[in-house]
């Protein structure tokens, strides 16, 4: 288990060392603030991501309204699913 962690943390180092441009020592010593640094990063694409599914899923539904004949009366199921 030990050995797994050591390598999951070493080639974190090595593409955080690549993504970054510092070397891998410099990554290793601060690791904590990495990770943190690599979280915050990750949070933001994954709130960009939800962003453009949510505007996709409204111009589909749009899209789907003009070809009904835009008929307000029909249930459209995606209604319920977007928040």
């Amino acid at each position: 288990m030990a050995m797994a962690a050591g390598a999951a943390v070493y080639v974190y180092a090595q593409r955080r060392s690549a993504m970054t441009g510092r070397d891998m020592g410099a990554v290793l010593s601060n690791l904590p603030q990495e990770l943190k640094e690599s979280g915050g990063v990750l949070k933001q694409h994954m709130g960009e991501a939800a962003m453009a599914g949510r505007k996709a899923a409204l111009e589909r539904e749009a899209e789907i309204d003009r070809q009904l004949g835009g008929e307000e009366d029909l249930e459209v199921p995606i209604k319920d699913y977007i928040v």
